[in-house]
């Protein structure tokens, strides 16, 4: 989908894999929360489902190799594994970029299907926490991505039209999450990406120029 016409009213961005390169950390987390049920998970297959919240992926999990796991403890000891992997989280940089840019010029959001514990502390790690308007995780919204839940309710928390935003995505559950919700996006992954990033940061720069002239010439009139 192409994007908004001019500066988006809005910008929403995934965490892990977009704004954060933090997916061999949740892979960790998840084998050795799979290991203590005697469980091996094949990194091919974990790769193929990215962007799945947890529940979901242990779900699936089960029902392909019809196993019957304590799904609940499965979640709760990958969750706190996960957060113990906090300070190993890194930014992407063409992405931490943008964040850095559009902060305080328009409303920014991040939206993930991550527990809201595992952002708050990568983007606490990260030093990223402080760029965001709102984070939404996968507690704030009836239905994790696919579903356009997650992205309509960040559209509303920011008072913004869903049309009007911008999401950065790098999963396909997450880029049909955006298409639902009538959203413009980008796929991270792609080629297309840093040019694209090129473009936008410019844009958003050109924000900050207008109002510091305007800002200028009200000081002027005075």
């Amino acid at each position: 989908m192409s994007e908004p016409r001019g500066i988006p009213a809005a910008i929403l961005f995934d965490c892990d894999g977009t704004l954060l390169l933090t997916g061999d950390l949740h892979f960790r987390a998840i084998s050795a929360a799979l290991k203590r049920q005697g469980q091996v998970m094949a990194r091919d297959w974990y790769g193929g489902l990215t962007g799945l919240d947890r529940r979901d992926l242990f779900r699936r999990y089960c029902t392909e190799f019809g196993l019957r796991l304590d799904t609940e403890r499965l979640i709760a000891d990958s969750i706190g594994l996960t957060v113990g992997l906090a300070g190993e989280a890194r930014e992407n940089p063409l992405v931490a970029d943008v964040a850095r840019q559009a902060s305080g010029r328009v409303p920014v959001a991040v939206v993930t299907n991550s527990e809201r514990a595992i952002v708050r502390a990568f983007l606490a790690a990260t030093g990223l926490d402080v760029l965001f308007d709102r984070v939404l995780s996968c507690e704030d919204a009836p239905d994790p991505k696919p579903a356009p839940d997650l992205y309509l309710a960040a559209a509303a928390a920011l008072g913004v039209e869903p049309r009007a935003c911008l999401v950065l995505e790098d999963s396909d559950q997450g880029i049909a999450a955006a298409e639902a919700a009538g959203m413009a996006w980008h796929d991270v992954r792609r080629a297309t990406w840093p040019p694209a990033q090129a473009a936008l940061m410019a844009r958003l720069g050109a924000v900050s120029a207008g109002r510091e002239r305007a800002a200028a010439a009200e000081g002027i009139g005075r």
